[in-house]
């Protein structure tokens, strides 16, 4: 099972010229026949919105096996303490190493940062580092802020190419039938 918690969001000041404060990650719950899994947790202001849909989906912060941290950037990570009993896996310090689950791919896909992963689970590739919102796919939009441009376009291409819905860092699901 694959519910989003929080869609994220980014308020933009200047949408032309990428200028925008307040981003939130979108947050998503994955449970596996293994593991209950958080991937990203947002920013701090978005921690009542998480706990209540979580509670609505029966399922406790203590419950939660693993959180994926798509990289290590406070919008995207603001409430990794919520989960005490959570192992964090993150790309950056070598602990994606130790997470095993059968039904969960962890995939390199730098560009916004160096240490940008992605999770692919079912017919799902949850990318909040690498797919900040719809127009990355639709328009071919480059992200706002990229570490290397030119891995961020081929990130996003190989997610492309895994024919996936996929949940993006700032807007919530992009279905397949939006852009195959």
């Amino acid at each position: 099972m694959l519910k989003l918690l929080y869609d994220g969001s980014i308020t933009y000041l200047d949408e032309e010229n990428g200028m925008f404060v307040g981003p939130s990650s979108s947050c998503t719950y994955i449970e596996t026949s293994e593991n209950k899994i958080i991937v990203d947790t947002s920013s701090r202001d978005k921690k009542k919105i998480i706990i209540s849909n979580l509670n609505k989906l029966d399922v406790k912060l203590k419950d939660i096996d693993y959180v994926i941290s798509s990289h290590n950037h406070n919008n995207h990570n603001g409430n990794n303490d919520l989960f005490r009993n959570a192992k964090v896996v993150r790309y950056s310090d070598g602990s994606i190493n130790e997470f095993k689950d059968p039904e969960i791919d962890i995939l390199w896909t730098p560009g916004h940062t160096f240490d940008s992963i992605s999770v692919m689970y079912d017919d799902y590739v949850v990318a909040p580092a690498a797919v900040h919102r719809k127009e990355n796919v639709l328009e071919n939009l480059d992200l706002p802020i990229a570490i290397d441009l030119e891995l961020s376009k081929k990130s996003i291409q190989k997610i492309v190419s895994l024919k996936k819905n996929i949940i993006t860092g700032h807007y919530g699901m992009l279905y397949t039938s939006e852009y195959l």
